[in-house]
């Protein structure tokens, strides 16, 4: 690969809305979707959907199962960074459990492979210089949270930009630890899917930090306006069973479900440029 690659700002048009669809996580899709010549990548068979099912039974019957905070009828499994670093308290205890978090659910898919570790493998396999964990000041975030959309649920179109994140959760806190991410994208494998909605809807372009405040929905809502946006570039029914990565630091959206809850095993993954490690976490 040539040394003059770049990778375009976390927020600048993509040059391709194309959904690349494909057995694996491969260097030629991956750097692809990192470049912006693709809007997503899909792979459609990356776990058994009879596997899926059996995960979530276990996932929802374990103690690390939860709601968020601040998105009502949307539970998780594990970790998240905007509630586990929102105090000195709890990013203390987010700091203890992340390691045995990951562990826990490595454990939860045993005697299977986890798709989150082959994915994480697969990643650092594929990317030039490899990928790791995120470290923030020093220590490991967690990866591999799993988010429960209950049905007549969905997520409004938004962006997610960790530099974003810890700039408003530590205002007034040392911030030595912020990563000097250009880009950000997501990874979501679908557990379980509903019978109708719960579709992912995918903008190929995002908004800076100011005028993105200037678009929320409310002044405290985590997301936008949709009467003041485009249409989506892509729309993609999820299966059980399916990953799909995209970029998370452009806008992306997910359809209230219908029938029954939307299940999916999530990561972020950071990058600092094509010779730089990514990171990942959740």
């Amino acid at each position: 690969m040539s040394e003059s690659v770049t990778l375009p700002s976390a927020f600048a048009r993509l040059s391709s809305t194309e959904v690349r669809l494909a057995d694996s996580v491969n260097e030629a899709d991956l750097t692809a979707l990192a470049r912006g010549e693709a809007i997503a990548i899909v792979v459609r068979e990356y776990c058994p959907p009879a596997l899926c099912r059996e995960i979530v039974k276990r996932l929802i019957d374990d103690g690390r199962y939860g709601e968020y905070e601040n998105v009502p009828g949307v539970h998780k499994w594990g970790l998240n960074t905007y509630e586990g670093l929102s105090s000195r308290e709890r990013e203390d205890r987010y700091f203890a459990d992340a390691v045995p978090a990951v562990r826990a659910m490595r454990s939860t898919w045993s005697p299977h492979l986890s798709p989150m570790d082959r994915l994480r493998l697969e990643l650092q396999e594929a990317w030039p210089a490899g990928a790791n964990l995120e470290l923030l000041d020093g220590r490991r975030l967690f990866v591999g949270q799993a988010r429960i959309f209950e049905k007549d649920n969905g997520a409004i179109p938004h962006q997610d930009f960790l530099p974003w994140e810890l700039a408003d959760l530590r205002k007034s806190r040392r911030s030595d630890g912020t990563p000097e991410l250009i880009g950000q994208l997501t990874s979501n494998l679908y557990l379980q899917t509903p019978e109708e909605g719960g579709q992912l809807e995918l903008w190929p372009f995002g908004y800076d930090h100011e005028e993105y405040d200037e678009l929320r929905l409310t002044p405290d809502s985590y997301g936008l306006d949709r009467q003041r946006l485009s249409e989506p570039a892509a729309r993609i029914r999820p299966e059980p069973g399916m990953l799909v990565l995209f970029h998370a630091s452009r806008l992306h959206a997910v359809l209230p479900s219908r029938g029954s809850s939307r299940i999916a095993l999530s990561c972020f993954i950071g990058m600092r440029g094509i010779y730089e490690p990514l990171t990942y976490w959740s």
